[in-house]
């Protein structure tokens, strides 16, 4: 392979700029640069002169060289340390070029580490989630995620398999001597434990993947509850139109924001009525749509002009629409409100002013995620692709359990069999094609 380079820090002016050079002719790409360098000492910080192909000083550099295959990429690495300037890494890289490196495509120097076999493709990326990471929570989760422990648990499933597919596979060589090699009975408790197994793992989907991209956290209620003003006070900004005129929100307004460990996707939605246009009903459409998705829903009630009644009903409707979401209830504008009967009606609603106390509802909403959106599993399925081929391999597993119930012949089984393999193998990366890694790593940015 071709030797590789590109900055792997964010351009623009800085203290450092990061330039990275990968391949089994790294140092004969460099050298001409460092003339003054004598010896390569692997895995020591050097401090040396980068010249350039004209022979001035270009800039005063650290330099860090590792070896291959005990590198990040398997191959010889390179990593140059300059100012920041954009001036000086950006003819750094040219005369880099020139000396027989070509520019690193997006994601390449950890393509080649999957490819040299220093990481697996769940591992990898895990790396492009951890750079992506913007809370605790989705940092731990790729951290996990690049310990290996997902892959493990899909290694002892695949070899599992394995076995019984080879003895299926032997039985096609003799079936015209009716021999059973794979014993039915084990070949069942293997199906079915597989199955148990995927499931569990399938349903961790919901959790990983609001952890990695922001837990839903959708607004709701009638018009003029306060949703808008909510939305404005947790972004700290006037994002949404805030006025007494009921409906002021038409559409759906999404932005995200981080409390306590946990990224969150709030969503402020239209008021929950009968539209009294088409647009006012699309919104509203879109509303019960959003809180179908969503994993918590602030359900708030603005007691001065909306009846007990009229709240119930909306409640009782969101619930049965959104049965997998936490809900919590909020009564807005209750300082302005004289009854006595309608907080009797909320008893485990949180009560807040005109100003709405925005402090409470984030202590609520972090007691709710610390206790069920911890993530202290090793494995959680936070990527859709391996959300995907879990369920590609769970269909093929109910196929094979299904023929076996109606005694097909074992060639179906074994290609069932196969199936599941196949897709198993594909999180991981055991089973690779070309389109795959492309998909794969060029998400990632240019330089990692």
């Amino acid at each position: 392979m071709k030797t590789i380079v590109a900055l792997s820090t964010p351009t623009g002016p800085g203290a450092i700029g990061l330039i990275r050079i990968s391949g089994s002719d790294s140092r004969s790409a460099v050298s001409s640069h460092f003339p003054d360098l004598k010896v390569w000492a692997p895995r020591k910080a050097i401090l040396s002169k980068f010249y350039e192909s004209n022979g001035n000083v270009l800039d005063e550099v650290i330099l860090l060289y590792f070896p291959g295959p005990n590198s990040y990429t398997g191959e010889d690495v390179i990593e140059i340390n300059f100012h920041g300037s954009y001036y000086i890494l950006e003819s750094a890289i040219k005369e880099l070029i020139s000396s027989g490196a070509v520019l690193a495509k997006a994601g390449e120097f950890t393509q080649r580490a999957f490819l040299n076999g220093k990481l697996d493709l769940v591992q990898a990326e895990a790396v492009g989630d951890l750079i992506a990471s913007e809370s605790r929570s989705a940092h731990d989760l790729a951290m996990k995620q690049m310990k290996g422990s997902i892959s493990l648990r899909l290694q002892q499933l695949r070899q599992q398999l394995i076995d019984f597919a080879a003895l299926i596979e032997l039985e096609l060589d003799f079936v015209e001597e009716d021999v059973e090699f794979a014993q039915r009975p084990a070949l069942f408790k293997l199906l079915s434990d597989l199955k148990s197994e995927i499931k569990k793992m399938l349903n961790t989907f919901n959790l990983g993947n609001a952890i990695k991209n922001g837990i839903p956290l959708i607004l709701a209620g009638a018009p003029n509850a306060g949703k808008s003003t909510l939305l404005n006070r947790f972004l700290g900004e006037n994002r949404a139109i805030v006025t007494n005129v009921a409906g002021t929100t038409r559409d759906s307004i999404e932005e995200r924001f981080r409390l306590g460990d946990h990224l969150f996707k709030i969503v402020d939605t239209a008021g929950l009525r009968k539209g009294k246009d088409e647009i006012e009903k699309l919104g509203i459409e879109r509303s019960w749509k959003l809180m179908l998705e969503g994993q918590i829903i602030l359900f708030l009630i603005d007691p001065t002009s909306c009846s007990t009644e009229e709240a119930l009903v909306l409640e009782t409707e969101i619930i049965s629409r959104s049965p997998k979401a936490s809900l919590l209830k909020v009564l807005t504008k209750y300082d302005l409100w004289n009854g006595v009967d309608y907080h009797k009606d909320f008893p485990n609603s949180l009560h807040t002013g005109s100003n709405i106390d925005l402090k409470n509802i984030q202590l609520k909403l972090l007691s709710l995620t610390n206790d069920e959106w911890n993530g202290s599993s090793d494995i959680l399925i936070a990527n859709v692709r391996h959300a995907e081929a879990l369920s590609s391999a769970l269909n093929s597993l109910i196929k094979a359990e299904d023929g076996l119930n109606d005694g097909i012949s074992g060639e179906f089984i074994a290609y069932e069999l196969k199936d599941t393999l196949e897709s198993l193998g594909s999180i991981t990366g055991e089973v690779v094609a070309d389109d795959l890694l492309s998909s794969v790593f060029g998400r990632f940015c240019i330089g990692k």
